[in-house]
């Protein structure tokens, strides 16, 4: 019992990585346009009249911050539509996660949406701004993308990994008073879940740089390149602490 609580213990220290990964690259993948979207105009990412700046940004935007205003400005799709591609990125992450089965036993409906929730303010927490698209010679586009990498998954380890310390230590000093193995365990969740506010909250950011993502048509259409997009995911969390 002992060796199965800790290995569950880890991974509930997993999830905070799993968590710092895949994000953009989804969003990435939601990002065709709707098959009930307008008749093929500005919209259908293809010919050089389309400012793929602003479709980059219009993406981002829905995909980041659930905002589908320059979505629906140009003609992508319907605010719907929107809605359906950012709820499919956050449905996707918590269906990945599997939070039952990471505590050995029911998680609380209450803490998957907190769960949820602070997802969606780390994305919202980005900071990136769309700066400029230049033609390149082989046909393809390339965005230029300020952003400010959010330091977030460094105070939020040490934070939590803190956390987890004071509560082993309180169930050890006392083990006919601790709680329930399943209760630990939805405790421990809870205690990511509040870490998570608490750095959203307090998060820092390091100055200003630059990155690109690239536009290559496929079949007559231009897509970012997914690799581009995971590559900015990285810039804009420290997502190296989780991975070093």
């Amino acid at each position: 019992m002992k060796i199965n609580f800790l290995k569950r213990c880890a991974a509930t220290l997993m999830a905070v990585s799993v968590l710092s990964t895949g994000l953009t690259v989804s969003a990435a993948e939601n990002t065709a346009v709707p098959q009930n979207a307008p008749a093929p105009t500005v919209s259908d990412a293809s010919g050089t009249d389309l400012p793929y700046d602003q479709y980059l940004s219009a993406l981002l935007d829905v995909c980041f911050r659930n905002d589908a205003r320059a979505f629906v400005a140009l003609g992508l799709g319907s605010e719907e539509d929107a809605a359906e591609i950012y709820n499919s990125i956050l449905d996707a992450e918590m269906s990945s996660l599997d939070l039952d089965s990471i505590l050995g036993t029911e998680c609380p409906e209450s803490l998957k949406n907190d769960f949820r929730t602070a997802m969606a303010q780390l994305l919202a927490n980005a900071r990136f701004a769309v700066a400029g698209c230049d033609l390149q010679a082989d046909g393809s586009y390339k965005i230029t993308i300020v952003y400010e990498k959010m330091i977030f998954f460094e105070p939020l380890m040490n934070l939590y990994t803190a956390i987890l310390t004071d509560l082993a230590t309180t169930w050890l000093s006392d083990p006919t008073a601790a709680p329930s193995e399943e209760d630990m365990m939805v405790q421990i969740f809870a205690a990511l879940c509040s870490s998570m506010n608490v750095c959203l909250e307090n998060a820092t950011y390091a100055a200003p740089a630059l990155t690109t993502v690239s536009f290559t048509p496929v079949s007559g259409i231009y897509l970012p390149d997914i690799g581009d997009i995971a590559t900015l995911e990285k810039k804009l969390f420290d997502t190296d602490y989780i991975d070093s």
